[in-house]
């Protein structure tokens, strides 16, 4: 009894993984102002090309193969079996994303000149390599959350941070180059796919080429490639607005656009308790246990859209004073962009496949993954054509939240439930006229602020604890009484 009345358990694990993040967060931060600030806005742009193509090249590789490793090592029962399957997808990933980076070397030329910026060219070879490495690194983390490591994975980021943080200080400040930085990247993802292989080994996860079963590779295409159409699709979908924007205007454009579309922590308690509870909700639904996983997935939701709500919220209330924290003074213009895409956050949590993955139905997740992305190809010019810069950003958005709609529906069927007994509709109709209640009054006092020259990072404090602080006193009764459910696992 004394210890169902504390929050512990998976609510302990997340708290401490959100902790752990929190302080990472404000390293990249850290990192982002770095380069924002010494870095011109041609320079940044560059460095955003490149990593434009990263994200596209990693997400067009991984072919599924994340959410792969988390399902046939976490569904598969037969230890020596489970290897194979793990050191199978370990080596097909390798072969693909080998394959990937010398189409990318070889495609140099073109790539130089869509974005038209030469300079790139000498920076291809990380375009190349990086997401071979970023791609294993990802598979790697996800097991480590399998073998119960989520803890020491947390604190694996913090120190990573901590370090590029250093490397970034000193490149800037004493060399200023864009390559050093990426080279240190990778080399800093190297050697941590070379420490996590014998933590899992440690761990009765083995990555053998012995145990390498080409024959398993049906199987496992099965699963993975409808998957792997739905993450690539949806990552050309969510880049879409960064292309156009790169083919219509300038590397200076692209660069404010970048910095503004940039994906902001507001999902960090979502994540946190998405890294815990992904095992147990997968465990559950492939034992066909699908009330108790509908009841554990609804608890997640109402902790994701709580927690997204109140940061984006607070975010929105100081959003000049905050773009001009994060990326400086040269940014500014990009801030009706940096406001829609806090709203793309603020939905991104309805885009979770958390249940569909699970249940196997990936086919599901390719034909919606086209639908979204044939909605982008269709709005991203239209709005550019009406509303200029803004118009992609809104053609996200619109496309996020339609897409959300749609998995959430899907996956509420999966579960023999429906999308409206997902939610407690009465409290997220008080919760989100509370939020617009206060997004009103504090923006109006941000305003007055900012009329008596009051500091821009004294605002975004006032600001946020004000917004957070009475949300919090509104709404934390609830909040931990859904905390300790989530550990006692109540339905």
């Amino acid at each position: 009894m004394i210890k169902n009345k504390k929050i512990g358990g998976r609510s302990v694990n997340a708290a401490l993984l959100t902790s752990v993040k929190l302080v990472t967060i404000v390293i990249g931060f850290a990192i982002t102002r770095l380069l924002s600030e010494h870095l011109s806005v041609y320079d940044y742009g560059a460095y955003s090309q490149i990593l434009l193509i990263v994200s596209t090249v990693t997400s067009v590789t991984i072919l599924g193969m994340i959410d792969g490793a988390n399902y046939f090592y976490c569904s598969e029962t037969d230890i020596d079996k489970r290897e194979s399957y793990i050191s199978t997808i370990f080596a097909l990933q390798s072969i693909v994303g080998t394959v990937a980076g010398a189409a990318v070397i070889c495609l140099s030329s073109p790539i130089s000149a869509y974005f038209y910026n030469p300079a790139i060219k000498r920076l291809i070879i990380f375009a190349a390599l990086l997401p071979v490495f970023q791609n294993l690194l990802s598979i790697v983390q996800v097991l480590l959350i399998s073998v119960g490591r989520a803890k020491m994975l947390a604190v694996r980021n913090l120190l990573v941070s901590l370090i590029r943080l250093g490397v970034v200080f000193v490149v800037i400040n004493f060399l200023n180059s864009i390559a050093l930085i990426l080279a240190c990247t990778l080399t800093i993802d190297v050697i941590q796919i070379i420490f996590f292989g014998y933590v899992l080994s440690v761990n009765g996860c083995k990555i053998k080429l012995k145990s390498i079963r080409f024959t398993l590779v049906k199987e496992i295409a099965r699963y993975c490639a409808p998957m792997a159409v739905y993450i690539a699709v949806s990552a050309l979908s969510r880049d879409l607005d960064k292309y156009l924007i790169a083919l219509v205007t300038d590397t200076e454009t692209l660069a404010i656009y970048s910095n503004a579309a940039k994906v902001l922590p507001f999902d960090i308690i979502t994540s946190s308790f998405c890294t815990v509870l992904i095992p147990e909700i997968t465990r559950l639904v492939s034992a066909k246990r699908k009330s108790e996983a509908a009841g554990l997935y609804k608890m997640f939701l109402e902790i994701a859209y709580m927690s997204t709500t109140i940061l984006c919220g607070a975010a929105l209330a100081c959003a000049p004073q905050l773009l001009k924290l994060l990326y400086s003074n040269k940014y500014e213009s990009g801030l009706t962009v940096f406001c829609i895409y806090i709203a793309v956050d603020l939905f991104k949590f309805t885009n979770i496949t958390l249940v569909m993955s699970a249940s196997g139905k990936t086919g599901k997740l390719m034909l919606i993954s086209f639908g979204g992305l044939g909605l982008n190809v269709l709005l991203n010019p239209i709005m550019y054509k009406l509303m200029g810069v803004t118009g992609p950003a809104v053609a996200t958005l619109v496309t996020t939240v339609l897409l959300g709609i749609t998995i959430l529906s899907f996956g509420a069927r999966e579960l023999d439930s429906s999308m409206s007994r997902l939610f407690d509709l009465k409290f997220l109709g008080i919760f989100l006229l509370e939020n617009c209640g206060m997004l009103f009054l504090l923006s109006l006092l941000r305003m007055h602020l900012a009329a008596v020259k009051f500091h821009y990072f004294a605002t975004i404090i006032v600001i946020g604890v004000l917004y957070c602080g009475i949300l919090l006193a509104l709404n934390g009764r609830r909040a931990i009484r859904l905390l300790k459910r989530v550990n006692r696992h109540e339905v």
